[in-house]
Protein backbone atom coordinates (compact mmCIF):
# COMPACT_ATOMS: atom_id res chain seq x y z
CA UNK A 1 0.00 0.00 0.00
CA UNK A 2 0.91 3.54 -0.87
CA UNK A 3 1.36 6.54 1.97
CA UNK A 4 -1.80 8.14 0.14
CA UNK A 5 -3.59 5.17 0.57
CA UNK A 6 -2.63 4.69 4.07
CA UNK A 7 -3.32 8.05 4.93
CA UNK A 8 -6.77 8.32 3.11
CA UNK A 9 -8.12 4.85 5.23
CA UNK A 10 -6.55 6.54 8.86
CA UNK A 11 -8.83 9.80 7.51
CA UNK A 12 -12.17 7.53 6.89
CA UNK A 13 -11.22 5.40 10.21
CA UNK A 14 -10.96 8.87 12.06
CA UNK A 15 -13.66 10.66 10.82
CA UNK A 16 -15.63 7.33 11.41
CA UNK A 17 -15.00 7.38 15.22
CA UNK A 18 -15.96 11.01 15.61
CA UNK A 19 -19.57 10.13 15.27
CA UNK A 20 -21.04 10.50 18.60
CA UNK A 21 -22.80 13.04 20.19
CA UNK A 22 -21.47 15.26 23.05
CA UNK A 23 -22.14 15.81 26.34
CA UNK A 24 -23.13 19.32 25.50
CA UNK A 25 -25.51 18.12 22.55
CA UNK A 26 -26.99 15.55 25.07
CA UNK A 27 -27.75 18.50 27.32
CA UNK A 28 -29.20 20.55 25.08
CA UNK A 29 -31.77 18.29 23.77
CA UNK A 30 -32.67 17.32 28.05
CA UNK A 31 -33.19 20.91 28.33
CA UNK A 32 -35.40 21.47 25.43
CA UNK A 33 -37.08 18.46 26.49
CA UNK A 34 -37.55 19.48 29.91
CA UNK A 35 -39.16 22.83 28.51
CA UNK A 36 -41.12 21.66 26.05
CA UNK A 37 -42.39 19.28 28.75
CA UNK A 38 -42.86 22.00 31.28
CA UNK A 39 -45.34 24.04 28.72
CA UNK A 40 -47.28 20.55 27.18
CA UNK A 41 -48.19 18.93 30.36
CA UNK A 42 -50.14 21.87 32.40
CA UNK A 43 -52.54 22.13 28.99
CA UNK A 44 -53.26 18.63 29.23
CA UNK A 45 -54.74 18.77 32.76
CA UNK A 46 -56.99 21.78 32.18
CA UNK A 47 -58.33 19.86 29.01
CA UNK A 48 -62.33 20.99 29.40
CA UNK A 49 -63.49 17.08 27.57
CA UNK A 50 -61.52 15.86 30.79
CA UNK A 51 -63.36 18.26 32.98
CA UNK A 52 -66.61 18.07 31.51
CA UNK A 53 -66.71 13.89 31.97
CA UNK A 54 -65.08 14.25 35.19
CA UNK A 55 -68.39 16.62 36.37
CA UNK A 56 -70.32 14.42 34.69
CA UNK A 57 -69.21 11.01 36.70
CA UNK A 58 -70.07 13.24 39.85
CA UNK A 59 -73.46 13.89 39.01
CA UNK A 60 -73.89 10.13 38.03
CA UNK A 61 -72.40 9.27 41.19
CA UNK A 62 -74.37 11.67 42.71
CA UNK A 63 -77.93 10.38 41.12
CA UNK A 64 -77.02 7.18 41.96
CA UNK A 65 -76.38 7.42 45.41
CA UNK A 66 -80.04 9.07 45.81
CA UNK A 67 -81.76 6.34 44.70
CA UNK A 68 -79.53 3.80 46.64
CA UNK A 69 -80.11 5.55 49.31
CA UNK A 70 -84.23 5.95 48.47
CA UNK A 71 -84.00 2.22 48.27
CA UNK A 72 -81.74 1.17 51.56
CA UNK A 73 -84.12 3.35 54.28
CA UNK A 74 -87.04 2.80 52.29
CA UNK A 75 -87.51 7.04 52.49
CA UNK A 76 -87.90 9.41 49.44
CA UNK A 77 -84.69 10.94 48.07
CA UNK A 78 -84.86 14.36 46.19
CA UNK A 79 -81.47 15.99 44.81
CA UNK A 80 -82.70 19.53 44.38
CA UNK A 81 -81.63 22.01 41.93
CA UNK A 82 -81.21 25.58 42.03
CA UNK A 83 -78.52 27.65 40.74
CA UNK A 84 -75.06 26.04 40.25
CA UNK A 85 -75.73 23.66 42.97
CA UNK A 86 -77.66 20.66 44.05
CA UNK A 87 -78.51 19.52 47.61
CA UNK A 88 -79.78 16.00 47.95
CA UNK A 89 -82.71 15.92 50.54
CA UNK A 90 -85.14 13.40 51.91
CA UNK A 91 -88.35 13.33 53.34
CA UNK A 92 -89.55 10.39 56.21
CA UNK A 93 -93.21 10.37 54.99
CA UNK A 94 -95.41 12.69 52.82
CA UNK A 95 -96.20 15.00 55.34
CA UNK A 96 -93.18 15.47 56.63
CA UNK A 97 -90.33 18.50 55.47
CA UNK A 98 -87.60 17.69 54.18
CA UNK A 99 -84.27 17.43 55.63
CA UNK A 100 -80.39 18.05 54.02
CA UNK A 101 -78.79 14.78 54.01
CA UNK A 102 -75.33 14.33 55.41
CA UNK A 103 -72.40 13.87 53.25
CA UNK A 104 -71.09 10.43 54.44
CA UNK A 105 -67.61 11.62 53.64
CA UNK A 106 -67.12 15.13 54.54
CA UNK A 107 -69.96 14.91 57.71
CA UNK A 108 -71.63 18.29 56.19
CA UNK A 109 -74.84 19.12 54.06
CA UNK A 110 -74.92 16.89 50.74
CA UNK A 111 -74.20 19.78 48.40
CA UNK A 112 -72.50 20.08 44.98
CA UNK A 113 -71.50 23.26 44.02
CA UNK A 114 -70.13 24.01 40.08
CA UNK A 115 -69.08 27.64 38.79
CA UNK A 116 -66.90 29.61 39.91
CA UNK A 117 -67.19 29.76 43.62
CA UNK A 118 -64.48 27.57 45.55
CA UNK A 119 -65.01 24.06 45.78
CA UNK A 120 -63.58 21.01 47.46
CA UNK A 121 -65.22 19.38 44.70
CA UNK A 122 -62.98 20.09 41.88
CA UNK A 123 -65.87 21.68 39.99
CA UNK A 124 -65.07 24.91 39.33
CA UNK A 125 -64.98 25.70 35.95
CA UNK A 126 -67.90 23.57 35.23
CA UNK A 127 -71.39 24.57 35.34
CA UNK A 128 -74.69 23.28 35.33
CA UNK A 129 -76.17 24.16 31.87
CA UNK A 130 -79.64 23.17 32.03
CA UNK A 131 -81.96 20.27 33.09
CA UNK A 132 -85.14 18.95 32.85
CA UNK A 133 -87.41 17.15 35.11
CA UNK A 134 -90.47 18.54 34.29
CA UNK A 135 -92.28 21.98 33.04
CA UNK A 136 -90.78 24.47 35.75
CA UNK A 137 -89.45 21.46 37.90
CA UNK A 138 -86.63 21.55 39.48
CA UNK A 139 -86.31 18.38 41.91
CA UNK A 140 -86.04 14.96 40.57
CA UNK A 141 -86.57 12.50 43.41
CA UNK A 142 -86.38 8.70 44.04
CA UNK A 143 -89.47 6.74 46.02
CA UNK A 144 -88.57 3.58 48.19
CA UNK A 145 -87.94 1.79 44.70
CA UNK A 146 -86.40 3.53 43.28
CA UNK A 147 -88.06 5.01 40.66
CA UNK A 148 -87.56 8.51 39.67
CA UNK A 149 -90.16 11.25 39.88
CA UNK A 150 -90.89 14.80 39.29
CA UNK A 151 -91.15 16.83 41.99
CA UNK A 152 -92.91 20.01 42.67
CA UNK A 153 -91.56 22.59 45.34
CA UNK A 154 -94.28 24.60 45.40
CA UNK A 155 -97.58 22.64 44.99
CA UNK A 156 -96.32 19.32 46.35
CA UNK A 157 -96.87 17.12 43.19
CA UNK A 158 -95.40 14.23 42.40
CA UNK A 159 -95.46 13.44 38.70
CA UNK A 160 -94.22 9.88 37.67
CA UNK A 161 -91.21 10.16 34.87
CA UNK A 162 -92.90 9.10 31.67
CA UNK A 163 -89.06 10.45 29.69
CA UNK A 164 -86.02 10.73 30.54
CA UNK A 165 -84.78 13.44 32.94
CA UNK A 166 -81.67 14.91 31.92
CA UNK A 167 -79.67 17.26 33.25
CA UNK A 168 -76.78 19.12 30.90
CA UNK A 169 -73.28 19.70 32.32
CA UNK A 170 -71.00 22.27 30.34
CA UNK A 171 -66.92 23.24 30.76
CA UNK A 172 -65.83 25.59 27.74
CA UNK A 173 -67.18 24.41 24.61
CA UNK A 174 -67.76 21.06 25.41
CA UNK A 175 -71.55 19.73 26.90
CA UNK A 176 -72.15 16.82 28.41
CA UNK A 177 -75.92 15.23 28.45
CA UNK A 178 -76.99 13.02 31.21
CA UNK A 179 -80.18 10.95 30.89
CA UNK A 180 -81.69 9.30 33.82
CA UNK A 181 -84.52 6.78 32.66
CA UNK A 182 -87.96 6.76 33.36
CA UNK A 183 -89.53 3.43 35.75
CA UNK A 184 -85.68 2.35 36.59
CA UNK A 185 -83.99 5.59 37.08
CA UNK A 186 -80.76 4.45 35.00
CA UNK A 187 -78.39 6.47 34.54
CA UNK A 188 -76.42 7.37 30.84
CA UNK A 189 -74.42 10.03 29.86
CA UNK A 190 -74.06 11.47 25.74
Amino acid sequence: MTVKMQQALNRLFASRRCRAFTLIEILCVVVILGICSAVIIPQIGSRDDLRVSAAARVVVADVMYAQNRAISTQQKHFLNFSGQQYTLRSRISDTSSMSTVIHPITKSDYITGFGTSPSTSGLEGCTLNNWSFGSGINVLGFDELGAPFAYNSSTGAITALTTAATIQVRCGSQIVTISIEPFTGESSVN
